[in-house]
């Protein structure tokens, strides 16, 4: 009984399916205790502690190996794996005015400049890429760092036409149809060789050292890290339908009034990703989606699915690594809130570079000068292969950003 009790407290336990085998066991030793007693319990309850010992390291040997085995490994951010701290976030055309200043945050508030590897991910066509590094390059941000990786991911050419079809179904908002969202759910092989990510969205300006962040997640033995939303599966979930397949899918209770998380600030272990094979539980709830159409299991994309992929498993973040509903329109927040974020997110619609977007001023004191404040960065909308954008600059001043100034006409 003592082992029972000691199990069912450990971390992870829920996922191990351990309050279940809490409930049968105890139940069972409960009836005997109150019938027998003397050698003939002793014996039993002697029993009864094996099974519970074979059934959690027998029975379920692919969990207990991650999270009963597998040491904690308390390293500074800049000593775990490469040495790089990875940052990971996507983007299409209509975003790219968020990544300028998502990288200038991050290098602007970081101690460890050297240490920070950015992999942005372009959706679309390989004209895209083309589009960002020019993009890029008007806000004094060299397309040839070799902290930057530019990777395309096209879902007409990475995923198939079923996959593709699913995944345009379980969007209901327009605003978030975009190929994008898809990336969460494939980072683990768009970039084989990384073990553990942040995952940032385009709309994040970064105020406090990412390092910070990464300290707390390589501690962690979680296979992710969020901030809660303060909603629950009540909200945007089929609750009793996703609580029913979520048991006969892992044979463990579903908590549909714990809460979710936001999906805009993660930390994803993605070596947990590949050795689980979560791919697959990517495809079985996709399927389920698909297969109860047209009632919605969910209303919020891959950020659903995730929720429900890793519920129980995941672990709370501190409020201030998501300073969230920036972009919303019916809100509005205390100097206090601002100042102790560590990250700032413009979530909701009202995006800060667009005109009815919301703490513009606060977006762009993270924003590197564009053409370096002697120009515009103009877009050529008929561009083919290169030319996307450009610097116009200023009079008397020149360079791919106008960074140069002339002199009396001259060079």
């Amino acid at each position: 009984m003592i082992i029972l009790i000691v199990v069912n407290h450990m971390p992870y336990s829920d996922h191990l399916g351990l309050p279940f085998l809490y409930t049968r066991f105890g139940k069972g030793l409960e009836i005997i205790t109150t019938r027998m007693s003397g050698r003939k319990l002793s014996y039993i309850m002697i029993y009864c502690m094996m099974v519970c010992a074979v059934s959690i390291f027998i029975i379920y040997p692919r969990y207990v190996d991650n999270f009963l085995r597998t040491p904690v490994k308390h390293t500074r951010g800049r000593e775990h794996s490469d040495g790089y701290i990875h940052i990971v976030t996507a983007t299409d055309a209509q975003f790219f005015p968020g990544i300028p200043t998502l990288i200038n945050s991050v290098r602007t508030s970081t101690k460890l400049l050297s240490h920070i590897k950015f992999h942005i991910v372009v959706c679309g066509d390989e004209g895209n890429m083309t589009s960002l590094r020019e993009y890029l390059q008007c806000y004094g941000i060299d397309k040839r760092d070799e902290n930057i990786d530019i990777i395309s991911f096209e879902a007409q050419r990475d995923l198939d036409n079923d996959t593709r079809q699913i995944w345009s179904d379980m969007f209901s908002s327009k605003r978030l149809k975009s190929e994008c969202n898809y990336v969460r759910a494939y980072s683990y092989r768009i970039f084989p060789d990384v073990d553990k990510i942040i995952y940032l969205d385009v709309d994040v300006a970064v105020q406090k050292p990412i390092e910070d962040l990464w300290n707390v997640a390589v501690k962690s033995r979680a296979p992710l890290l969020a901030v809660p939303n303060n909603k629950t599966y009540e909200v945007g979930f089929e609750a009793d339908i996703v609580t029913k397949l979520f048991r006969e899918r892992y044979g463990r209770q579903f908590k549909k009034t714990s809460f979710v998380f936001n999906a805009g600030v993660l930390v994803i272990d993605l070596d947990f990703f590949r050795k689980y094979e979560m791919y697959k539980e990517v495809e079985y709830w996709m399927n389920k989606f698909s297969e109860t159409l047209p009632i919605k299991l969910w209303r919020l994309d891959c950020q659903s699915l995730f929720q429900v992929m890793y519920h129980g498993i995941w672990q709370h973040l501190p409020d201030k690594w998501n300073g969230r509903g920036l972009g919303n329109k019916g809100r509005s927040f205390t100097v206090e809130y601002i100042e102790e974020a560590g990250i700032l997110h413009w979530s909701a619609s009202q995006k800060p570079w667009r005109n009815e977007g919301k703490y513009i001023e606060l977006w762009n004191s993270f924003r590197p000068p564009q053409c370096s404040n002697h120009g515009i960065c103009q877009n050529n909308t008929k561009a083919i292969g290169h030319g996307y954008w450009q610097c116009i600059c200023d009079k008397h001043y020149v360079g791919n950003h106008c960074q140069r100034l002339l002199n009396d006409g001259k060079n």
